[in-house]
C-alpha cells in the first residue's frame, strides 16, 4: 500500500507526516468549504492540511437539495452578482465532473396567488440566461396551461396557469465533496477525518499558530502547526470560535432544512419541478428509482451533533404535495427514507431572523483565527478563491486567480457527456462475466466516474470467491472505499460513499452483516468494535426511515 493514498489503511503515516511538517495553511472543517479551500490552496503551491471531527461531508455537505443552483431564486431578491456567480459556477463544476452533475429540465410551474405571473417568470428566466451564461440549448421555455399540463398531467389544473422550463444540475452532494477533498490529496495536501481540533497553538505574541487535535479512531493527541488557519467548520464555525475567543459580532443561525424520499412509481413525475407554496420554494427531483421532495426552513436550536426529521415537517411536505399534485393522495406511510441538516446564516444583533444573511462572509479574529461562514455547495470554489486572497492581502502578496476552474475532479475525466456514457456501455461489456445490470453499471460509473474500472477489477477478484452476488458486490465495495476513500465506518460507507441509506435503505439491512465482516477484517476491528460500528449503521438507517413525534 503506498504511503500517499486516500486510505483508511495509511491513517498512521498521514498523522505522522501532520505532526512532523509545518504548513502553510490548515483548514478545520472537511465540508464542501474545507476541501474547496484545500484544492485551491494547494493548486497555488501552498503546503495544506486538512482535519474535519467526523468524516468528510458529515454534516451541511450530505444533506443539501443536491442541486448545483443556478441562483434563480435570488433574482426574486434582485441579487444579480449572485445570479451571475452561481451561473458561471455551475456551468465549471459540470464540466469537472461529469459523472456526477447532471442536466435536469426544471419545470416551473405558476400558481394562482403566488409571487410569479406569466410577464414576471418570463422576465426573470430572460434574465437569469442572461446573467447566468446558460448555453443556447440549455435556454428556458414558456408554456401556457395546455401545454403545461401536457407536459406534467399530475399537476393540479385548478391552480397551475402556466410554466416555465428551464435547465438545473443535480449532483451527488456528499460525493461532490469526497472529489474535491481527494483531488486536493492527490495534489499534495494532507487531509484527515475523524481528527477532532481541542484547542489552539499560540506564538508569543498570541497569534493562532496551531492546533492539537484529536484521533477520534485511535484516541492519540497531534499538534499541527501552520502560518494561517482557516475555520471552515459549517454550523460549527461558533463552536471553533469559541476555543479561540469569545464570539463577538457576527454569529451563526442555524437553519434546518428536511427532505424526504418516495419510490419513483408513488411520485411519477415526468421532469424535475420547483413549484411556490405559499411564498415557499419546493422541489420535487426524480433520481433513479426514486422521487425526492424538499425542503422546509426553519430556526434550529437543539443538539447539531444528532439532527432528526419529525413528523410535522414530513406532514408539512405532504401538504404541499397534496396541494400541487391532488390525485396522487401521498401518505406518510409511502416515505421510504428521509434526511435532516442545517445550513449556517449569519445572523447580527438587533436583526430579525428575515434578515438574517444567506451569503458567505469572512471574519478574523484579533489572534489571525479566519472564519468562512455561510454560502452554498454552488459557490464552493469562489468561497476558497475568496479566502486565499484574503490570505494573499494580509500577506500584502498581489490578488491572483484560482486556477481550480480547469482543474479535473479525480473521477471526472470526462470531455462530454457522452463519454460518460460510452464508459458505461465499454465497462458493460467488458465486465460482462461478473452479471452485473447496465444498470448497476451505470450507477457505479455516476459514482466512480472515471475510476470505475479500479472497481470492477476488485469486484472481479471477489467473483472468484463463494459469496452471493449482493454480498460480492458489497464486500468489493466496501474494500474499494476503505482503500480509495477513506470510508473508516460502515456509516461513512452507506451514507456519504454511496447513499443507500438515503436512497436504497432495503439494501442497508440486507447487506449489513457482509459489509460489517469486510470492514472489520480491513480495519483489524475487534468484536465490540464490530458491534459498536453495525449499532451506529443501523442507527443511521433508523433515523432515515422513522420520524420524531414532533
Amino acid at each position: 500500500m503506498e504511503q500517499n493514498t486516500f486510505s483508511s489503511l495509511s491513517r498512521s503515516s498521514v498523522i505522522q507526516e501532520m505532526e512532523q511538517e509545518s504548513f502553510d495553511l490548515l483548514i478545520i472543517g472537511g465540508g464542501i468549504t474545507g476541501a474547496g479551500i484545500a484544492l485551491d490552496a494547494t493548486t497555488r503551491g501552498l503546503k495544506v492540511a486538512l482535519i474535519e471531527k467526523n468524516d468528510f461531508a458529515s454534516g451541511t455537505s450530505s444533506r443539501s437539495t443536491k442541486l448545483i443552483h443556478g441562483g434563480l431564486k435570488y433574482l426574486q431578491n434582485l441579487d444579480f452578482p449572485v445570479v451571475k456567480e452561481t451561473g458561471s459556477e455551475r456551468e465549471i463544476v459540470f464540466n469537472n465532473a461529469r459523472h456526477l452533475v447532471h442536466p435536469i429540465r426544471m419545470n416551473f410551474p405558476l400558481i394562482k396567488k403566488e409571487s410569479y405571473n406569466l410577464a414576471t417568470l418570463k422576465a426573470g428566466l430572460t434574465l437569469y440566461d442572461r446573467l447566468a451564461g446558460v448555453k443556447k440549448e440549455e435556454r428556458h421555455t414558456i408554456h401556457g396551461k395546455k401545454q403545461t399540463m401536457k407536459n406534467e398531467p399530475l399537476f393540479n389544473k385548478k391552480i397551475v396557469q402556466g410554466s416555465g422550463v428551464y435547465v438545473e444540475y443535480r449532483t451527488d452532494d456528499s460525493r461532490l465533496t469526497l472529489e474535491v477533498a481527494k483531488t486536493a490529496q492527490e495534489r499534495g495536501a494532507k487531509l484527515l477525518n475523524y481528527a477532532s481540533m481541542t484547542d489552539f497553538i499560540q506564538d508569543p505574541n498570541n497569534q493562532v499558530k496551531g492546533v492539537v487535535a484529536k484521533d477520534e479512531l485511535s484516541g492519540r493527541t497531534l499538534k499541527i502547526t501552520a502560518n494561517h488557519i482557516v475555520n471552515a467548520a459549517g454550523p460549527w464555525v461558533d463552536f471553533v470560535r469559541k476555543k479561540d475567543r469569545p464570539v463577538t459580532g457576527k454569529y451563526m443561525v442555524l437553519a434546518k432544512g428536511i427532505h424526504i424520499v418516495f419510490e419513483r412509481n408513488k411520485l411519477p413525475v415526468q421532469s424535475s419541478t420547483y413549484f411556490q407554496h405559499k411564498g415557499r420554494m419546493i422541489a420535487v427531483i426524480p433520481r433513479g428509482g426514486t422521487t425526492y421532495v424538499g425542503s422546509t426552513e426553519s430556526i434550529y436550536t437543539e443538539d447539531i451533533e444528532d439532527i432528526h426529521v419529525n413528523q410535522s415537517e414530513v406532514t408539512y411536505l405532504l401538504g404541499c404535495l397534496k396541494d400541487m399534485f391532488p390525485d396522487l393522495n401521498l401518505r406518510i406511510s409511502d416515505v421510504i427514507s428521509s434526511w435532516a441538516g442545517v445550513r449556517p446564516l449569519i445572523g447580527e444583533e438587533g436583526k430579525s431572523s428575515a434578515e438574517l444573511s444567506r451569503h458567505d462572509e469572512i471574519f478574523e479574529s484579533d489572534t489571525g483565527l479566519i472564519t468562512i461562514a455561510g454560502g452554498k455547495l454552488t459557490g464552493y470554489r469562489k468561497m476558497a478563491e475568496r479566502i486565499m486572497q484574503y490570505i494573499e492581502k494580509k500577506e500584502k502578496k498581489k490578488k491572483t486567480a484560482s486556477i481550480t476552474a480547469s482543474v479535473r475532479l479525480t473521477g471526472g475525466n470526462f470531455s462530454s457527456s457522452e463519454e460518460v456514457e460510452q464508459l458505461i456501455r465499454k465497462l458493460y461489456g467488458n465486465y460482462e462475466h461478473l452479471g452485473l445490470s447496465k444498470q448497476e453499471v451505470e450507477d457505479y460509473v455516476h459514482r466512480y466516474g472515471s475510476n470505475t474500472e479500479a472497481f470492477l477489477k476488485e469486484l472481479a477478484n471477489y467473483d472468484e470467491k463463494d459469496l452471493d452476488k449482493a454480498s460480492r458486490n458489497i464486500r468489493a465495495e466496501v474494500k474499494y472505499t476503505v482503500e480509495n476513500e477513506m470510508v473508516a465506518t460502515l456509516t461513512d460507507f452507506y451514507d456519504r460513499r454511496t447513499s443507500y441509506v438515503l436512497f436504497d435503505p432495503d439494501k442497508v439491512l440486507g447487506t449489513l452483516d457482509a459489509a460489517a465482516v469486510e470492514m472489520a477484517d480491513l480495519l483489524n476491528w475487534d468484536n465490540s468494535t464490530l458491534k459498536e460500528e453495525k449499532r451506529k449503521a443501523l442507527y443511521a438507517h433508523h433515523k432515515a426511515v422513522t420520524f420524531l413525534d414532533k
